[in-house]
């Protein structure tokens, strides 16, 4: 299929639906939270969090909803990025990306964060993929989209 930048973000409205973000909110709520988890053991403070934390972190698992600027608040920035939805200003979409590969890939001791190549074919990857490089970069996915549904 021919894509255009209207075509594409059409494609993506109809791909990210609030649905699709939230579980994919949650399913990086998970892996934060099991990392979290195995670093505070890695301290010898497996009980580190209070309980008032816990409650507030079963709160956000649900509604996949964190107020302030964090780690949620990007992934919904890229999120409406890749729908067409959000103004592209590269020094703010910086720092999205930056805050959601830190805090997925980039293990302690290390610089820079290290991005497996399967993070791409996610939902959030390739949310990440148009907010780095354009919606033009996702148009061979999209194809593989159209194609998926056609059987």
């Amino acid at each position: 299929m021919e894509w255009s930048k209207d075509s594409a973000y059409e494609k993506l409205q109809e791909i990210y639906t609030d649905r699709v973000m939230q579980d994919e909110k949650r399913r990086i709520f998970q892996l934060v939270y099991r990392h979290l988890n195995e670093h505070l053991e890695d301290l010898a403070v497996k009980s580190g969090l209070k309980e008032k934390a816990e409650k507030q972190l079963k709160f956000f698992k649900e509604y996949t909803f964190m107020p302030g600027d964090n780690l949620f608040q990007s992934m919904r920035y890229v999120f409406l990025l890749a729908r067409g939805e959000n103004g592209e200003e590269r020094e703010v979409t910086r720092q999205h990306l930056n805050r959601i590969y830190r805090s997925l890939y980039q293990p302690a001791g290390l610089k820079n964060p290290y991005i497996p190549d399967s993070f791409w074919e996610t939902p959030l990857g390739v949310a990440c993929l148009v907010a780095e490089e354009g919606v033009e970069a996702v148009y061979p996915i999209l194809d593989e989209v159209v194609e998926a549904e056609k059987v």
